[in-house]
């Protein structure tokens, strides 16, 4: 399997999780529990959040999807995308209209599935932008994507599992 039909192949798994985060009632969705954490409605927030910003910003050196329109529809903060965020402000973050913010959603991804579906092999050695000077495509995409977004996966597991809601993709591989 090529690097770029493999990346496809994960970041499939990972929109179809995330896609399955956003089931669930506005208090689920919304739940921090009194430790502390993020909520869902961060995680779906700041996870097609970074993939807007990687794939347009930093790779495709164009304007990202999000901008104040989609702010004012989906209730999200316009400035930011969580990273740094105090926990205080991260709890305070609400998706006030989820169709909106899964149209936001549905964007993004079919913006990251164009620009993969243009890639080759060889430029995801291609090198861009990044906090630490430079990294390859494919490390963009590995790192602050996949791993990441799996993290996070993980983390509304966790939320979900403390609410009594199924784990993420519960029926996947089930017939």
């Amino acid at each position: 399997m090529s690097r770029v039909k493999h990346i496809k192949w994960s970041l499939d798994f990972v929109h179809r999780a995330l896609r399955d985060a956003c089931n669930g009632t506005n208090e689920q969705i919304h739940f921090v529990p009194e430790s502390g954490s993020h909520s869902i409605a961060w995680c779906l927030w700041h996870t097609t959040r970074i993939e807007d910003l990687i794939v347009n910003l930093v790779i495709r050196e164009s304007d990202t999807v999000w901008d104040e329109d989609w702010a004012n529809k989906t209730g999200l903060p316009f400035d930011g995308f969580g990273t740094g965020q105090t926990d205080e402000d991260a709890q305070k973050v609400e998706i006030s209209d989820m169709k909106a913010f899964k149209d936001y959603q549905d964007l993004v991804w079919k913006s990251t599935g164009t620009l993969l579906n243009e890639l080759k092999d060889e430029d995801l050695l291609r090198q861009v932008k990044s906090s630490a000077g430079t990294e390859s495509i494919d490390e963009s995409i590995s790192l602050h994507m996949l791993g990441h977004f799996n993290g996070h996966r993980g983390e509304m597991n966790l939320l979900r599992g403390m609410q009594g809601m199924d784990p993420l993709l519960m029926q996947e591989g089930t017939h």
